[in-house]
């Protein structure tokens, strides 16, 4: 052993690693406990994800009856991101293609923090706002939020800003969406129905709004509601709905407008 010293020795590489704990992820082979929620399943190596998760260790080795049965079951936590959680000790990452929307990166956010897994929280808040870059860069000729996205946004703004200081980090990839979409969210009527139901979030977009703001912030704040419905092309002093709409403009500074739907056509739509 003399002959060779240490750092002569070649280290495995992390592609190995990665490799490695993807293929032991949720296989029976050589498993000796299981994880369950939600009616999800998944054989575990304690070896490997109790040595990395302290939450898991107290479970498995504590005076709880967990670590006589091997079976442990978490309440309370979406199964797919108590999957995610797994798969990220096994492997170190969470593939941003795995979580799929607003809602899934919220869900993997709350399930790190209730694992108590402070890379993973990381993680997942920087997924939250991929998430919201994929809403702008898709939201091209259509309201920037349709009710889907509304709802998906509500939803991380509830748990960010009602559920406790731990959640308070979901709330810079919120604020940032506010202020890249130039606060123009607060002149959809649908937004400010939702808002009502979060006085704290609203609060928080009052103080983000009252925040010193440039020139073109400035410009895109006080822009009018429209005056013509979108649909008919008819001149209309009330709407059914107002949205932000963003569009392919060859003016950077043009690139988001409000538009109106007038109440005939929006029953219409309804309708169809």
């Amino acid at each position: 052993m003399g002959d060779y010293p240490y750092h002569c020795v070649d280290k495995a590489p992390a592609d190995m690693m990665y490799r490695a704990g993807e293929e032991m992820f949720n296989n029976e082979l050589f498993s000796d406990a299981k994880v369950t929620a939600n009616g999800y399943t998944w054989p575990i190596h304690k070896s490997i994800i109790c040595s990395r998760s302290g939450y898991f260790s107290k479970a498995f080795t504590g005076p709880f009856r967990e670590a006589t049965t091997n079976q442990l079951t978490i309440e309370g936590q979406d199964a797919k991101a108590v999957g995610h959680v797994i798969y990220y000790l096994y492997t170190g990452d969470v593939p941003f293609y795995e979580v799929e929307d607003l809602r899934e990166a919220v869900d993997l956010f709350i399930a790190a923090d209730y694992f108590d897994i402070d890379h993973l929280r990381d993680h997942a808040r920087n997924l939250l706002g991929c998430q919201f870059d994929t809403v702008l860069q898709y939201a091209h000729d259509k309201p920037l939020l349709d009710d889907e996205d509304l709802d998906q946004l509500f939803y991380a703004a509830r748990h960010a800003y009602t559920s406790g200081p731990n959640l308070e980090a979901l709330r810079k990839p919120i604020e940032g969406f506010l202020k890249e979409t130039k606060f123009l969210l607060s002149k959809d009527d649908r937004f400010m129905r939702e808002l009502n139901n979060i006085p704290e979030f609203a609060l928080a977009l009052i103080r983000l709004m009252s925040s010193p703001w440039n020139e073109e912030e400035m410009r895109y704040c006080c822009q009018a509601k429209p005056t013509w419905c979108t649909e008919c092309a008819s001149v209309k002093s009330k709407f059914a709905e107002i949205s932000l709409v963003r569009y392919a403009a060859h003016d950077p500074e043009e690139e988001y407008v409000l538009v109106g739907t007038c109440s005939e056509c929006f029953e219409e739509q309804q309708s169809e």
